[in-house]
C-alpha cells in the first residue's frame, strides 16, 4: 500500500473476528442483565396503538435479538381474547440466507403457529405461517365466534408475497373438519360438515381460489373446488364451492336428500352467498 502500510489478510480476518465475538459478548450481557419487563414496554405502545392489549405472567430478552413471553393475554376488545402459553419474537440472522429473518412463534398447549417474514416485518413483502392443532374455538374472529363457521387445522403451511391488491399466496392444510353454516332462506340445509379434509389454495389480490378439495360429508366421499372473493373483508367476501358427492349410498346422504325416493344415484353440494350467511343447492341426478 503506497504511503502506508499494508495491512496483511490474516490479521484484517482476526480483527474481523474479534470484533463480532466483542459484539456477541455484548449482545449476550445485555440479553441476560435487562430487566424482562423491558420487553413489555418495548411491545405495548405498538398494539396499543392497533386496538390490542397485551399482557404476559412473565418475560425474558432472548439472544442476540428477541424476546419471550409466558402466560400471554391478547385482548382484541368487544369481549374477544386469546390466551397463548407462550409467545416469542425474534430477529434470526441465519434467516436472511431464505431472506425471512423475522421469526415469530405463538403456541398453547399443541396448538403452534409460527411466522416468518421478511426484514421489514412491520411492512412485510414476503414470508411464510405454519399452523398446526390450531382449531376456530382458539381464534376470536366475529367470522367464528358469530357465524357459527368452524375448523380444526391438523396442518397448514402457506407461502406469500406482496400486499393488498398485489398479494399472492400459495399454501396447502389438513384439516379434521371444516363446518359451514348455512343459514340463509331455502336452503337445504343448515350447515355442511366436510371432515378428513385436505385442500390447497391459492391467493391472488383479493380472491381466494380453492382448485383441490377433498374429504368425508355425512360418510361419503366429496371433492371439488372454491372460490372466496373479497375474503379479506368478511363482511364483503363472498363464497362460491362446487363439490361433487361420491357413492352417496355409504353414508347418510341418500337419506338427508331422500335419493331413494328420487332415483339418484349422485349428487352435487352447491355453496353460495355471502361468507357469513350461504346456502346449498342440490343437484340430485
Amino acid at each position: 500500500m503506497p504511503g502506508g502500510r499494508r495491512v496483511r489478510p490474516r490479521r484484517l480476518a482476526a480483527y474481523a473476528l474479534g470484533a463480532a465475538l466483542f459484539l456477541c459478548v455484548f449482545l449476550l450481557t445485555v440479553a441476560l442483565t435487562l430487566p424482562g419487563d423491558l420487553a413489555l414496554s418495548l411491545l405495548r405502545p405498538g398494539l396499543e396503538a392497533r386496538g390490542i392489549r397485551l399482557s404476559a405472567e412473565n418475560s425474558r430478552l432472548l439472544f442476540p435479538l428477541g424476546v419471550r413471553l409466558n402466560g400471554v393475554t391478547l385482548d382484541f376488545g368487544g369481549n374477544r381474547q386469546l390466551s397463548l402459553d407462550e409467545l416469542s419474537a425474534a430477529w434470526e440472522w441465519t434467516g436472511l440466507f431464505r431472506w425471512l429473518p423475522a421469526h415469530l412463534r405463538c403456541s398453547r398447549g399443541d396448538s403452534v403457529v409460527d411466522i416468518r417474514l421478511s426484514p421489514a416485518f412491520w411492512s412485510p413483502s414476503r414470508g411464510r405461517v405454519i399452523v398446526a392443532g390450531v382449531s376456530s374455538e382458539q381464534i376470536p374472529l366475529p367470522v367464528f365466534t358469530g357465524s357459527g363457521a368452524g375448523l380444526s387445522v391438523r396442518k397448514a403451511d402457506v407461502h406469500w408475497t406482496g400486499s393488498g391488491n398485489s398479494l399472492a399466496a400459495t399454501g396447502a392444510g389438513d384439516f379434521e373438519f371444516l363446518l359451514i353454516p348455512m343459514p340463509a332462506g331455502g336452503s337445504p340445509i343448515r350447515e355442511a360438515r366436510i371432515d378428513n379434509a385436505a385442500m390447497t389454495f391459492v391467493v391472488r389480490g383479493s380472491s381466494l381460489h380453492v382448485p383441490r378439495l377433498q374429504g368425508s360429508y355425512e360418510g361419503s366421499r366429496v371433492e371439488g373446488t372454491g372460490e372466496v372473493a373479497k375474503f379479506l373483508t368478511p363482511g364483503s367476501a363472498t363464497v362460491t364451492f362446487h363439490l361433487s358427492i361420491r357413492n352417496p349410498f355409504e353414508g347418510r346422504v341418500g337419506i338427508l336428500f331422500d335419493m331413494l325416493a328420487k332415483n339418484a344415484k349422485n349428487a352435487n353440494l352447491r355453496i353460495v352467498g355471502s361468507l357469513t350467511a350461504p346456502k346449498a343447492e342440490i343437484e340430485l341426478f
